[in-house]
């Protein structure tokens, strides 16, 4: 297992999956280069991410009439949408946690869909995300 650290947050990877840092977003990859997790941060200026952030932060897939599921990853809470298009299949989470809203996205080829889901589940479950106190000095 290794360890993946921004200034908001941390989490294992397995010793398969390797990790790549650029600019304000978190590319980790397996070892076969099928399978892509992206993790984004934002701040919000001036309160706590809720629901309707989640939510107009993922309004296109709303709009396209999909549903998300009520998710955690550690401290962290919010929705996970699940579709296919062209370019494979994805698992996008839309989580806050304080101030912040944490995007993840999840994609891998369509035939190799749900091969890793529970890898990656693992891995998503590890997120720990700094306490607000923290933030708050940053």
């Amino acid at each position: 297992m290794s360890m993946v650290q921004t200034e908001w947050w941390c989490l294992e990877l397995p010793d398969e999956w390797s990790a790549e840092m650029e600019d304000d977003c978190v590319t980790i990859s397996d070892c076969d280069g099928v399978s892509e997790i992206d993790i984004t941060v934002v701040r919000k200026e001036g309160g706590d991410v809720d629901e309707s952030d989640l939510k107009q932060f993922a309004e296109d897939l709303i709009a396209d009439g999909l549903q998300g599921e009520a998710v955690n990853a550690g401290l962290a809470s919010g929705l996970l949408f699940t579709y296919d298009d062209e370019d494979g299949a994805w698992r996008e989470w839309y989580l806050g946690c304080h101030s912040l809203l944490i995007y993840i996205t999840y994609n891998t080829e369509a035939e190799h869909k749900g091969l890793d889901d529970a890898m990656v589940d693992d891995i998503i479950s590890t997120l720990v995300v700094l306490e607000e106190g923290d933030l708050d000095s940053e």
